[in-house]
């Protein structure tokens, strides 16, 4: 199973365009056939953070995933809706289970 995250700021005036984005691939990778989780998370106290939380049953499903045209939309547009650059982590791990 992997982890998978991407963090990132907008700038203020792509939220809209940003929370559009979300709207739309939420859905449509919550679908596909490995896909645990897929969540499209704001920060409360921050605004203009996001994250994109994730859970694959294996690498094939996310690369999968990767290779969607509504996923090539959104790294098409990313780049020129946020600030700086995207913080990306990926863990396999063996299956859910608490840290400690």
């Amino acid at each position: 199973m992997l982890v998978h995250s991407v963090t990132f700021t907008a700038k203020p005036d792509a939220i809209p365009a940003l929370l559009d984005l979300g709207a739309m691939l939420v859905p449509l990778s919550r679908a596909e056939p490995g896909c645990v989780r897929y969540d499209f998370l704001q920060e409360p106290h921050n605004p203009q953070r996001f994250v994109f939380f994730e859970l694959w049953k294996s690498r094939a499903d996310l690369d999968a995933h990767f290779a969607m045209s509504y996923f090539k939309t959104l790294d098409e547009r990313l780049p020129s809706l946020i600030e700086g650059g995207a913080e990306i982590l990926t863990y396999a791990i063996e299956g859910p289970k608490p840290a400690f």
